[in-house]
């Protein structure tokens, strides 16, 4: 089925109307725009002009499923734009593009009832992405609204800096979601100093700070284009925020951001930054598990107790996991069975060091998961992930191999077959700085 047969399927009484007008008003967009609309619709309307002339084919004919204007000439395109989602009724989607490339002009134009918009010059991939964006908004608005407490969402948190708390997270969303399928959301909340990104070989993907400071942006069509999606099954939340300006955390985007990813995600993993208290805390109140991540030494031993005297003030309820990174048997800082008795809690998994395995997932840009399946970490991660609350996966009985699907609820220990998953596309960046040939 085809976005148009999609859009249409929302608004049967308007399939009499075009599918899809657009007004543009220079030759380039045109072309970029006709060559595009061709693809998705049968029988596109492509006309010279802006607003002016979209507002007044709309008064004389029934409107169209998309809508499309080019805002450029206008005044204020924000107004402009005001006006365009004023007239036309719920049920049709308007795409505006503009010249302007700021965030508070896009912000104002999506609030006033937009879609996307887009800035100018407009390349075909760009319009294309925004068709698909406003066609994924569409649909997760009319799928049945599972209830948030099914969801698994998984806060992964590090006693220190560098125990390792990123990579465990990042193994972990791999292993839900190419060798589970749940189709899973990957998010990095260090928005100055996260490694999630960086350690994917991934460009950073705008939006989480503006999802973090303003929750009221944060819906099906905000994460669709704040998100990169990595595989079929796993998408990745992660930025790289400048450190020139302090990031005003809003406690409440939380939820809002769990609920937004919840409605297209069973697993939500969250690498939880140790800065803003407010944050974290709302996030181990949502939580379904918690995971902290520490090593057998005294400052570990220390920033751990915190940690967990925190955890249970806010989270009594929520199960907790303490992970031991890169033990070294004799060779530690602190055994095992005094570091347990120290913190009063059991260590539910130790995984042993093995710095040769990480350092060559690293230099690939992967997970460990995914370039050495049988790593004594991974075996250790997938026994240790199977103790999890996971969404139950219904069974297709004609095949062997369970897929997510429908509705879920939740399940301990709920298992999938695993399966060999296709090479990650990845984007060129920084670790094709030191790649050999």
């Amino acid at each position: 089925m085809s976005v148009a047969d999609r859009i249409l399927e929302q608004n049967p009484a308007e399939s009499i109307a075009a599918e899809c007008v657009a007004f543009v008003g220079d030759n380039q967009t045109h072309s970029v725009v006709a060559s595009v609309l061709k693809e998705y619709f049968a029988e596109p309307l492509l006309r010279d002009g802006g607003p002016n002339q979209a507002i007044e084919y709309l008064a004389g004919t029934v409107p169209p499923a998309l809508l499309i204007v080019d805002v450029s000439e206008a005044v204020s395109p924000q107004t402009a734009m005001l006006s365009l989602t004023a007239a036309v009724p719920e049920g049709t989607k308007v795409i505006g593009i503009g010249s302007i490339n700021d965030i508070a002009v896009y912000r104002e134009i999506v609030d006033s009832g937009a879609s996307d918009y887009l800035v100018k010059p407009v390349t075909e991939k760009a319009l294309a992405s925004a068709l698909n964006r406003t066609e994924e908004s569409q649909h997760s608005h009319h799928q049945p609204d599972n209830a948030a407490e099914q969801k698994a969402r998984i806060a992964v948190i590090g006693s220190r800096g560098g125990v390792g708390a990123s990579t465990v997270a990042l193994n972990i969303a791999w292993i839900l979601s190419e060798e589970r399928k749940y189709k899973t959301a990957l998010v990095d909340l260090d928005l100055e100093f996260g490694t999630i990104a960086l350690s994917l070989d991934l460009e950073p993907t705008r939006g989480l700070r503006e999802a973090l400071e303003n929750p009221a942006r944060v819906d099906g069509l905000f994460i669709a284009s704040a998100t990169a999606k990595l595989t079929e099954h796993l998408s990745i939340m992660a930025t790289e925020e400048n450190l020139t300006s302090e990031v005003q955390y809003n406690p409440n985007a939380v939820d809002a951001l769990f609920e937004a990813l919840g409605r297209i995600n069973d697993t939500i993993v969250v690498d939880v930054p140790r800065s803003s208290y407010a944050v974290r805390r709302r996030v181990f109140e949502a939580a379904t598990e918690i995971v902290l991540v520490t090593e057998l030494s005294l400052g570990g031993l220390r920033d751990s107790l915190r940690l967990l005297r925190g955890i249970r003030e806010v989270a009594p309820d929520t199960s907790l996991r303490v992970v031991a990174n890169r033990a070294m048997g004799p060779k530690q800082a602190m055994q095992l069975k005094d570091f347990q008795k120290a913190l009063e809690h059991k260590v539910d998994l130790v995984l042993p060091d093995e710095p040769k395995v990480f350092n060559a997932a690293a230099n690939t840009g992967k997970p460990l998961a995914q370039t050495n399946t049988r790593a004594k970490v991974c075996k250790a991660l997938r026994k240790f992930i199977g103790e999890f609350h996971l969404p139950e996966q219904e069974e297709d009985p004609d095949k062997s191999k369970a897929k997510a699907k429908g509705k879920v609820k939740m399940k301990r220990g709920s298992k999938a077959a695993e399966k060999k998953s296709a090479p990650a596309k990845k984007k060129l960046g920084l670790f094709g700085l030191f790649k050999k040939g």
